[in-house]
């Protein structure tokens, strides 16, 4: 008997087959599924740290520059500014008595260093209240965007970043941390020139980048007085420093009086220091150019010897969408808004609030405290969802764009430490 011949399966059937790809797409579909997600988790890290890292940074920026609020050297601001008989005084002025009467330059209000704090409220930016963020920052209307219309200083022109529309602004002037020890003090007799001999050492930590700075102070324990420096000459190796004022306008023509018995200060008593005077503004801004939001700072300077106020614009955090601002207020404002602060805080209001009112010095004297807050997005679309409810900076509910950036709120409350009750 003849056997039929075997024939050996050669090849995949067709069902096989089919199984085969349905398992190398299933295999396929699950790596890309876990490199999708890697990628989603590695984006969505690299957005958090951005803004966490962001918030970090203008919070410190931020608390440092308010915890100088009310530094005037020995004594505080409130001390020198609310006694029957005022001891700070300014070689800007050209009425001493008159703290408006500043010469005709631009940027000068930067030298009213009898507000060390001034801060402008947003509209529709208080707490309990909304606002609504579009997926591009919008630059407010300098009269009409903020309760009440932004000071020429604060005012920013082609091609610098304008202050975004709800948004608060807050300006900041005080006399530095750095000093340097007075040794030696010469005026003349009708009080038009000043020789003012410092010590080296003191001096070079009081440079900004190695800059000269221009806009100065002299204070002790008794009263303090700020003016513009004329020339510096610096010797080197820690060897004393020579500052020469011209007042009554000098060559900067930024100086308007002269000295007068007010500006005595005994320098044997070795208390007599020179300070660095610090004229600053924080805000939220636009690029014309890239439309992104950042915080920026203003400084205002003036080189020895120079004629004018020069304004320096820096961004120091990008992302910054929001800045909310509220001000800590000592109650005797509701009660003797003409006496002396009672240093308890007992009310927490936005700038507009400031009692008596939010144009006097007397009201921004008696804040005692700066609470701040920021709403900060990623740089880049970080695969965030939108949030099922809007977050809150301050009390004010804040709806921002479903743009898949993360954002993060920070906030913090600054004690203006110059200010404690006692100081």
């Amino acid at each position: 008997m003849t056997r039929a011949p075997r024939h050996l399966q050669t090849g995949l059937s067709l069902v096989e087959l089919m199984i085969a790809v349905t398992l190398s797409i299933v295999l396929v579909f699950g790596l890309v599924q876990v490199f999708a997600a890697s990628r989603a988790s590695y984006v969505m890290a690299q957005g958090m740290a951005r803004a966490q890292e962001g918030g970090r940074f203008a919070v410190e920026y931020l608390q440092r520059d308010a915890r100088m609020v009310g530094h005037m050297g020995c004594v505080n601001d409130q001390s020198h500014l609310m006694s029957s008989l005022p001891s700070f005084g300014q070689l800007f002025l050209t009425d001493r008595a008159n703290f408006e009467s500043l010469p005709a330059r631009t940027y000068t209000n930067a030298l009213r260093f009898d507000f060390a704090l001034r801060g402008y409220e947003a509209k529709g930016t208080g707490p309990g209240d909304t606002l609504s963020l579009g997926a591009t920052p919008v630059a407010g209307a300098p009269d009409g965007d903020w309760t009440e219309a932004l000071p020429s200083l604060l005012r920013t022109g082609a091609g610098e970043p304008a202050p975004v529309k709800g948004s608060d602004l807050v300006l900041i002037r005080s006399l530095s941390a750095e000093s340097a020890q007075v040794s030696s003090l010469t005026v003349s007799a009708d009080g038009s020139e000043a020789t003012i001999l410092v010590d080296g050492t003191g001096w070079a930590s009081m440079k900004r980048n190695g800059v000269q700075p221009g806009l100065l102070a002299i204070a002790d324990c008794r009263g303090a007085t700020t003016f513009h420096v004329d020339s510096v000459r610096e010797p080197g190796g820690g060897a004393n420093v020579t500052l020469t004022v011209i007042a009554g306008g000098g060559k900067s023509e930024l100086n308007r009086s002269a000295f007068n018995l007010r500006d005595s200060i005994d320098p044997t008593l070795m208390q007599i220091r020179v300070y660095r005077a610090d004229s600053l503004a924080y805000y939220v801004g636009v690029s014309g150019t890239e439309a992104t939001p950042a915080l920026y700072r203003m400084r205002f300077t003036a080189a020895p010897g120079a004629n004018a106020i020069q304004r320096d614009i820096e961004e120091l955090v990008p992302g910054v969408e929001t800045l909310q601002l509220l001000y800590g207020q000592d109650n005797s404002a509701k009660q003797t808004p003409a006496g002396v602060p009672s240093g308890y805080i007992d009310a927490q209001v936005t700038a507009s609030d400031i009692l008596p009112n939010a144009t006097g010095r007397e009201g921004w004297q008696r804040v005692g405290s700066l609470k701040l807050g920021m709403m900060i997005r990623s740089n880049d679309p970080a695969m965030a969802a939108q949030r099922s409810e809007a977050p809150s900076v301050l009390g004010v509910k804040v709806g921002a764009p479903d743009d898949q950036r993360y954002r993060g709120v920070y906030e913090t409350n600054v004690a203006l430490r110059n200010r404690l009750f006692g100081n």
